[in-house]
């Protein structure tokens, strides 16, 4: 009976133990949205029994900045860069369980100087992953766009640009599914470009308008949670820029002790370079 009890406690502690997982995951994935490269934005629950425990995201191995923001977006969110971390052939981040949701912004260049363009998303973690959606945003200037899985189903936002998307289901902890997405970019706009282009372009008027007598339509006011994401990313975008122009004027200090025009080194109170006579600026 003892041995049975025994069983039976080891059983319910093992069970409790594997109801851990992320729950509703949302993926959107963004080529050449804003820029040359592409975004991706990560949604999920956390369920978990204990919050010592680390929560790993597989990410795609040339993944240049990671941001990461616990619980519901506002305006007063904290966004914190994450470390990126090598794991084989892939990259990944780590961040403790004990945040009750979260949301990561992802970085990463796949592409070449070339018009063909293709991409590989990968989708994984330590925990077990439940109700993963994947979408993919079609670049508006994009000409024969391919996925490599079925697609699930298709929608458009308030701009007209068209989202694919795919139903993974499960994944169980340490698998990684991936997607695969090629299309032709002849114009080497990115999508805001192209919507910038179009809507510089003048409308055809039509010789008969006609004229609508029905009420006028009352346009709904944008949910907040658009407008956090966009002061998100507004963050994101100055934080990288303070990086990259922080880098810039630490090699401008470091080059000031050379000559500029025969590049010998010089001393901190030379006016003039003691090898070609150059007058230092």
């Amino acid at each position: 009976m003892k041995i049975k009890l025994s069983y039976l406690i080891i059983f319910i502690f093992t069970f409790i133990h594997a109801e851990q997982y992320l729950d509703a995951i949302n993926i959107r994935v963004y080529p050449e949205y804003y820029y040359k490269g592409v975004m991706a934005e990560i949604e999920a629950i956390v369920v978990a029994d204990s919050e010592s425990e680390t929560i790993s995201i597989t990410l795609p191995s040339i993944t240049d900045s990671v941001f990461f923001i616990g619980g519901i977006p506002s305006p007063d969110s904290e966004v914190i860069p994450l470390t990126i971390l090598e794991d084989g052939s892939k990259s990944k981040v780590e961040f403790s369980a004990k945040i009750a949701q979260f949301r990561l912004f992802v970085f990463y260049n796949p592409f070449d100087s070339g018009h063909e363009k293709n991409l590989v998303w990968p989708t994984g973690s330590n925990f077990a992953m439940k109700n993963v959606h994947l979408s993919v945003q079609v670049p508006v200037m994009a000409e024969q766009f391919e996925l490599s899985r079925k697609v699930s189903s298709e929608d458009t936002d308030q701009h007209g640009i068209l989202f694919k998307s795919i139903h993974f289901g499960d994944i169980p902890a340490n698998k990684v599914e991936e997607i695969e997405a090629s299309y032709f970019n002849a114009s080497g706009q990115t999508t805001i470009e192209a919507l910038r282009a179009q809507l510089s372009q003048p409308k055809a008027q039509s010789p008969n308008p006609e004229v609508n007598h029905d009420k006028p339509k009352r346009h709904t006011l944008l949910l907040w949670e658009p407008i956090a994401i966009l002061g998100v990313l507004s963050i994101i975008i100055g934080i990288m820029y303070f990086s990259s122009n922080k880098k810039v004027t630490h090699t401008k200090k470091e080059n000031k002790n050379f000559c500029t025009s025969c590049g010998n080194k010089l001393k901190d109170n030379d006016k003039f370079c003691s090898n070609c006579g150059e007058k230092v600026s």
